[in-house]
């Protein structure tokens, strides 16, 4: 199973950039990272999401993140949001979009085997 995740955050005026860079890392590694006019977006493979398989199952939150990537399938593609403010302390926390105080991190994983993704995520 190969897959692309791309995570993107928006860096609000108030915010140090480097901050959002260390969130977004403290949850994924990745291959490239790009900034932009507000915001930051990093990009990698499966290794980037070694980590946050890892933390999903010392959290005991599998369950809850199977149903999140289940609910944000589309196509070949899994979407979901984790909050900026609690990744800058490495700890994934699922969100609803426009629920978090500083802003969300967006997450797009593209697969070739969605199933088996989420079944690789969350094995219990």
């Amino acid at each position: 199973m190969k897959c692309k995740i791309t995570a993107r955050a928006r860096v609000n005026p108030t915010e140090d950039q480097d901050k959002v860079i260390n969130a977004i890392s403290n949850i994924f590694k990745f291959d490239e990272l790009e900034i932009g006019e507000g915001y930051v977006s990093v990009t990698g493979e499966n290794e980037s999401l070694l980590d946050l398989r890892e933390s999903l199952k010392l959290r005991k939150i599998r369950d809850t993140a199977e149903r999140i990537f289940i609910n944000g399938i589309e196509e070949n593609k899994i979407k979901f949001s984790l909050s900026k403010q609690a990744a800058l302390v490495s700890i994934p926390n699922f969100v609803d979009k426009g629920m978090s105080i500083l802003g969300e991190i967006d997450v797009t994983i593209e697969t070739d085997d969605v199933e088996g993704f989420i079944k690789w995520m969350t094995a219990k």
